[in-house]
Protein backbone atom coordinates (compact mmCIF):
# COMPACT_ATOMS: atom_id res chain seq x y z
CA UNK A 1 0.00 0.00 0.00
CA UNK A 2 0.89 3.47 -0.78
CA UNK A 3 0.87 6.41 1.43
CA UNK A 4 -2.09 7.87 -0.55
CA UNK A 5 -4.16 4.63 0.37
CA UNK A 6 -2.87 5.09 4.37
CA UNK A 7 -3.51 8.86 4.32
CA UNK A 8 -7.27 8.43 2.47
CA UNK A 9 -7.86 5.35 4.98
CA UNK A 10 -7.23 7.92 7.97
CA UNK A 11 -9.67 10.68 6.26
CA UNK A 12 -12.46 7.87 6.33
CA UNK A 13 -11.62 6.80 10.03
CA UNK A 14 -11.58 10.51 10.95
CA UNK A 15 -14.81 11.43 9.08
CA UNK A 16 -17.02 8.39 10.19
CA UNK A 17 -15.78 9.54 13.40
CA UNK A 18 -17.10 12.81 13.37
CA UNK A 19 -19.98 11.72 12.09
CA UNK A 20 -20.80 9.10 14.69
CA UNK A 21 -19.86 11.04 17.49
CA UNK A 22 -22.45 13.65 15.72
CA UNK A 23 -25.38 11.25 15.79
CA UNK A 24 -24.60 10.22 19.28
CA UNK A 25 -24.47 13.53 20.60
CA UNK A 26 -28.04 14.12 19.04
CA UNK A 27 -29.58 11.01 19.41
CA UNK A 28 -28.77 9.17 22.42
CA UNK A 29 -29.65 10.75 25.75
CA UNK A 30 -27.02 10.21 28.68
CA UNK A 31 -29.58 10.75 31.48
CA UNK A 32 -31.86 7.96 30.20
CA UNK A 33 -29.41 5.55 28.79
CA UNK A 34 -26.25 5.70 30.40
CA UNK A 35 -24.70 2.47 29.71
CA UNK A 36 -25.55 2.78 25.81
CA UNK A 37 -24.39 6.28 25.27
CA UNK A 38 -21.31 6.70 27.37
CA UNK A 39 -19.25 3.99 25.50
CA UNK A 40 -20.37 5.03 22.25
CA UNK A 41 -19.50 8.38 22.90
CA UNK A 42 -16.38 7.18 23.85
CA UNK A 43 -15.94 4.93 20.78
CA UNK A 44 -16.84 7.82 18.37
CA UNK A 45 -14.71 9.87 19.86
CA UNK A 46 -11.34 7.78 19.80
CA UNK A 47 -12.36 7.23 16.16
CA UNK A 48 -12.19 10.81 15.53
CA UNK A 49 -9.73 12.33 17.62
CA UNK A 50 -7.21 9.51 16.62
CA UNK A 51 -7.99 10.00 12.81
CA UNK A 52 -7.93 13.94 12.99
CA UNK A 53 -4.58 13.88 15.42
CA UNK A 54 -2.99 11.56 12.80
CA UNK A 55 -3.65 13.79 9.53
CA UNK A 56 -2.52 16.44 11.42
CA UNK A 57 0.48 15.15 13.00
CA UNK A 58 1.11 13.57 9.55
CA UNK A 59 0.90 17.14 7.25
CA UNK A 60 2.90 18.86 10.73
CA UNK A 61 5.63 16.69 10.14
CA UNK A 62 5.65 16.59 6.14
CA UNK A 63 5.27 20.66 6.66
CA UNK A 64 8.68 20.71 8.93
CA UNK A 65 10.64 17.79 7.51
CA UNK A 66 10.43 17.50 4.28
CA UNK A 67 12.80 15.39 1.86
CA UNK A 68 12.21 12.15 4.54
CA UNK A 69 10.10 9.01 3.96
CA UNK A 70 6.83 9.66 3.91
CA UNK A 71 6.06 5.99 5.24
CA UNK A 72 7.66 6.80 8.77
CA UNK A 73 5.57 9.75 9.40
CA UNK A 74 2.61 8.24 9.09
CA UNK A 75 3.14 5.33 11.79
CA UNK A 76 4.64 7.68 13.85
CA UNK A 77 1.98 10.38 13.49
CA UNK A 78 -1.02 7.02 14.17
CA UNK A 79 0.76 5.97 17.20
CA UNK A 80 1.19 9.40 18.81
CA UNK A 81 -2.21 10.02 17.84
CA UNK A 82 -3.57 6.71 19.62
CA UNK A 83 -1.39 8.17 22.48
CA UNK A 84 -2.92 11.36 22.57
CA UNK A 85 -6.43 10.45 21.51
CA UNK A 86 -5.93 7.37 24.86
CA UNK A 87 -4.80 10.67 27.67
CA UNK A 88 -7.95 13.00 26.26
CA UNK A 89 -10.32 9.78 27.15
CA UNK A 90 -8.88 8.81 30.50
CA UNK A 91 -8.75 12.79 31.38
CA UNK A 92 -12.54 12.62 30.16
CA UNK A 93 -13.29 9.07 32.14
CA UNK A 94 -12.05 10.86 35.07
CA UNK A 95 -14.20 13.71 34.59
CA UNK A 96 -16.95 11.97 34.07
CA UNK A 97 -16.30 10.06 37.23
CA UNK A 98 -15.99 13.33 38.83
CA UNK A 99 -12.32 12.84 40.10
CA UNK A 100 -10.37 14.87 37.50
CA UNK A 101 -8.25 17.21 39.21
CA UNK A 102 -4.92 18.84 37.45
CA UNK A 103 -2.31 16.49 38.52
CA UNK A 104 -3.96 13.62 37.28
CA UNK A 105 -4.07 15.97 34.66
CA UNK A 106 -0.34 16.27 34.35
CA UNK A 107 -0.23 12.52 35.69
CA UNK A 108 -2.03 11.86 32.64
CA UNK A 109 0.12 13.38 30.31
CA UNK A 110 3.25 12.33 32.43
CA UNK A 111 2.65 9.07 31.49
CA UNK A 112 1.70 9.58 27.93
CA UNK A 113 4.56 10.84 27.34
CA UNK A 114 7.13 8.91 29.23
CA UNK A 115 6.05 5.86 26.76
CA UNK A 116 6.06 8.28 24.07
CA UNK A 117 10.15 8.50 24.77
CA UNK A 118 10.28 4.77 25.04
CA UNK A 119 8.80 4.03 21.75
CA UNK A 120 10.71 6.86 20.20
CA UNK A 121 13.98 5.48 21.58
CA UNK A 122 13.80 1.89 20.24
CA UNK A 123 13.04 3.95 16.39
Amino acid sequence: MNSKSYLLGLAILAALGWIALTIVVLRLDPFTSTALAVPFFLAALFMALTGTFALAGFYFRVWFRRGEIYLQHISISLRQAIFLTIAVEVALIFQILRILTWWDGVLIAAAVSLVEIYFSSKD
